[in-house]
């Protein structure tokens, strides 16, 4: 199975708009895939889907979101452990910059990942990864 989880790091006080035109683009170029939106403040059931999506995925991309180089991951940091075991076929896509996530994946060679500075480019990077 396809999957993509796209998590937005957000600071305490940001609040986000509900829908992504990317993740709406990803469903129609890819409807076999899985997607799910999630944030750092997220829920433990929304924490639980997200477990569960990449455990049965088999291709999976995560991109992760920042808009600022050090917010805090809040809630996600579990889901980044088993992001960053690197079990399975995976591409991390780190859309602005984050220095402590940056370091993190890059500290594991094993591990596939991708700057990418806009959507376009995010889409691109998607793209790539499941042909």
């Amino acid at each position: 199975m396809k999957a993509l989880l796209y998590i937005r790091l957000l600071a305490d006080t940001q609040t986000i708009a509900y829908g992504n035109p990317v993740l709406e683009q990803v469903k129609i170029q890819y409807p076999d895939a899985a997607v799910l939106d999630i944030d750092s403040q997220s829920g433990e059931l929304v924490l639980h889907y997200a477990r569960q999506l990449l455990q049965d995925s088999e291709e999976l991309i995560v991109c992760i979101d920042s808009n600022a180089p050090d917010v805090g991951v809040g809630s996600i940091f579990p889901l980044l452990e088993l992001i960053l075991e690197g079990q399975k076929r995976q591409l991390i896509l780190l859309k602005n910059s984050h220095h402590r996530l940056q370091r993190m994946v890059q500290a594991r060679p094993e591990l596939q990942m991708k700057m990418v500075q806009d959507d376009v480019e995010l889409l691109r990077a998607v793209k790539e990864f499941y042909t």
